[in-house]
């Protein structure tokens, strides 16, 4: 009995492994440069936290659709990210400069 135990350790660790890499994987946006200098998109965190990454200096900020509130990442530069806790289920207008990238999220599409 006790030979198998540490297979399955090992087992349940590798498969936890591929599903938070495949999470990351389907659940990354990234909002591309337009031609317009800031511009904005509607997310919804899937786990309440939210990494931010972008390739320009900005603040990157997020807005509650339903109440309005705004959080703020503060200035991130090109190649640097940062964390933000976001209410999970809600919905979000995020908007910045560069070409951010957003994980792990759903992204609205209209």
């Amino acid at each position: 009995m006790k030979k198998f135990i540490f297979p399955c350790i090992i087992a349940v660790f590798v498969i936890a492994v591929f599903s938070y890499t495949y999470i990351q994987k389907t659940h990354t946006f990234t909002l591309k440069e337009s031609e317009t200098i800031i511009k904005s998109e509607q997310i919804q965190p899937l786990l309440g936290t939210v990494k931010v990454s972008g390739d320009a200096d900005t603040d990157v900020v997020f807005t509650d659709i339903k109440t309005g509130k705004k959080y703020t990442v503060g200035y991130i530069t090109s190649g640097t990210s940062e964390k933000i806790k976001l209410k999970r289920g809600n919905w979000y207008t995020v908007t910045g400069r560069g070409n951010l990238t957003i994980s792990p999220v759903n992204v609205r599409i209209e």
